[in-house]
């Protein structure tokens, strides 16, 4: 399933697929009522009022102009596109370009326009000089002036969502959303706890393996892993988890069996793990969380200076991290139906998504005040709605780690005032 996930993330994103539907379906309309259209067409050779009544001539004028017209409103969207695909690199990071290329409502309009032309073209060369006014496709020029004018409003549309897009609070609350959306699908609620894993010792010996391939982990198939664990008796600990970048070599992975384990066994197992260029959500919570927080570290830059995008992320991790303490850890114990453990997984920590969320974050705005008590309130906030004690370690322990780096900052004395009454009202101890 969460192959399948990958697998539709990285589609979605590609920019080139709706238009091309679009462009497909343009085809096939213009083929459809090039040959059916005369059906609009009364038996008399009446044509109603909607539809286009010209000549030949006068129809193939009215079609080179309106895919002209298009041509240039097309290259206007396109340029547009790219200007505002560089902004949003320079301004909140390149790896979010990702966002507007997913878009689909940005994807639809450039298919519409793409697809349109094809249709247009099509037409016309349909339309020849030895035409006779029964021979015009009435129907489908008369198509061809309702799709140029939806092209007209769609570009008003654009011009309206390409400007909402690269507005900050809203890219960093579309990020949010779907790093919420992430932690509810490899989160889901429930109660289950993990029996102790002292009850099922590793059968045999460990042999350990790399994965032969460089790259970044995206999905880990633990499903069939264990399936290969039960066939071999054997224990698989899986020492990588989705989002880390690997080296061709290295400890990957470590097989407790009786026998060493040959290379065909050792190529399934591989099989298991999907690398690629770039990381994913599919199995990676803290992939929408570093999208934030470049967001974040971008706006406190010298050459930014924008604190209050800063807060704005700071708020949005506040609500996700609330989300994740209300839900069980991942899985990291795979049993067989005897309840032996088969494969144990290597899988995001509360503590470590809370560093890759606020350590950068305090890092860059060190010597911003409202960053740091905004960092603690939203600490403080998590820690009172916390509820075991390894929740309250791992943001008490950022709370000291935002209390060490205020007080070996330059502040002002009534910076330093604020910042400590902060750490004081979320339950920090001086």
């Amino acid at each position: 399933m969460d192959r399948l996930s990958n697998f539709l993330a990285m589609v979605s994103g590609q920019l080139w697929l709706v238009p091309a539907f679009f462009f497909l379906s343009a085809g096939a309309l213009a083929f459809l009522l090039l040959s059916f259209g005369g059906e609009f067409v009364s038996p008399e050779g009446e044509i109603g009022w909607w539809l286009y009544g010209g000549e030949a001539d006068t129809a193939r004028n009215l079609l080179s102009a309106l895919l002209s017209g298009l041509m240039t409103m097309t290259s206007l969207v396109v340029s547009v596109t790219f200007v505002i695909l560089t902004l949003a690199a320079n301004q909140l990071g390149p790896r979010l370009i990702a966002i507007f290329m997913a878009d689909k409502q940005i994807q639809s309009v450039l298919g519409l326009f793409v697809g349109t032309i094809l249709y247009l073209i099509l037409v016309l060369r349909s339309i020849g000089d030895t035409l006779g006014p029964d021979g015009v496709p009435h129907f489908a020029v008369t198509t061809g002036t309702i799709l140029t004018v939806l092209c007209l409003m769609a570009l008003l549309f654009y011009i309206h969502k390409i400007a909402r897009s690269i507005i900050a609070d809203n890219v960093v609350e579309v990020v949010a959303s779907e790093l919420q959306g992430t932690i509810h699908r490899i989160m889901p609620p429930g109660n289950d706890i993990e029996p102790p894993l002292q009850e099922t010792a590793p059968v045999g010996s460990g042999w350990s393996t790399s994965l032969g391939k460089a790259g970044y982990l995206q999905v880990v198939d633990y499903d069939r892993l264990l399936h290969i664990a039960c066939e071999q008796d054997a224990v698989i600990e899986v020492r990588v988890r989705a989002g880390h970048h690997l080296l061709g070599s290295g400890d990957h992975l470590v097989i407790h069996a009786r026998q060493r384990p040959d290379e065909a066994l050792l190529e399934t197992m591989r099989g298991a793990f999907t690398i690629g260029r770039q990381r994913t959500a599919a199995q990676d919570p803290e992939h929408g969380i570093r999208q934030l927080v470049e967001i974040a570290t971008r706006a406190l830059s010298p050459g930014t200076n924008d604190p209050f995008t800063a807060i704005a992320v700071i708020d949005r991790l506040g609500a996700c991290f609330e989300i994740v303490m209300t839900r069980p850890q991942q899985r990291r114990i795979y049993r067989d139906q005897d309840g032996k453990a088969r494969v144990l997984a290597d899988r995001a920590s509360l503590s470590g998504m809370l560093e890759a969320a606020f350590n950068p974050i305090r890092q860059a705005g060190a010597g911003h005040p409202a960053i740091l008590i905004r960092m603690v309130e939203t600490i403080g906030e998590l820690k009172a709605a916390a509820a075991g004690p390894g929740e309250r370690s791992a943001l008490a322990s950022q709370l000291a780690r935002i209390a060490e780096t205020a007080a070996g900052q330059p502040l002002t004395e009534a910076d330093t005032s604020d910042v400590a009454d902060a750490l004081r009202a979320s339950g920090h101890a001086a």
